[in-house]
């Protein structure tokens, strides 16, 4: 049986670059909102490895979640939209990199043949990819989770990137950071982690 790795899946956050910076970023530039910030997370933490079945369904689990009541939920809708968003690229670009040698790494593992993937659970992934300096095409395939109603590590998302990679799961490895998300999203999709 050949087992040589012919793909490799990264994660975004955590994994490309060192989100810590970019959490101190954001709680230095919304300091009013630290309460809202620390609940949206927690609420979007909770999300993992569930399968809502579409994205609206995801936004709508996530405001239910946060609140109740409709208005705080419209209320939540336009913070998260209007602020969070918006300073979360800010501070991609003020306060993180890419880790050191990943742009290089990508452009070897390209050049060696090899198909590279990406699978982040969170929208925005082409702006927060260009606001660190890399452009969605470093990657033959990207998937963002969320869009399609769950978070890693879900079977139907595991499913998604094997057909979207267009290998099986053990020609690939997964690179990410969080043992509950990736490497259980690795291990569903048969993939060396």
């Amino acid at each position: 049986m050949d087992r040589a790795i012919r793909g490799v899946v990264f994660d975004l956050d955590g994994t490309l670059y060192d989100k810590r910076a970019l959490e101190w970023y954001m709680l230095r530039s919304m300091p009013l909102a630290l309460v809202r910030l620390l609940r949206y997370t927690r609420v979007r933490s909770g999300l993992a490895g569930q399968d809502l079945g579409d994205g609206a369904a995801i936004a709508r689990v996530t405001l239910e979640r946060l609140s109740r009541d409709p208005a705080a939920q419209q209320r939540w809708q336009w913070w998260i939209t209007e602020q969070y968003e918006p300073r979360l690229i800010q501070g991609l670009r003020a306060a993180s990199t890419l880790y050191p040698g990943v742009a290089s790494l990508l452009e070897r593992l390209r050049v060696a043949g090899l198909r590279l993937g990406l699978v982040s659970d969170y929208r925005g992934v082409p702006e927060r990819l260009a606001a660190l300096g890399l452009a969605a095409a470093a990657f033959d395939f990207v998937l963002v989770t969320e869009e399609h109603g769950a978070m890693k590590p879900s079977a139907r998302m595991a499913a998604a990137t094997l057909a979207g990679m267009g290998l099986p799961g053990p020609a690939m490895v997964m690179v990410g950071d969080r043992a509950f998300a990736d490497q259980r999203f690795a291990e569903a999709a048969g993939m060396q982690f």
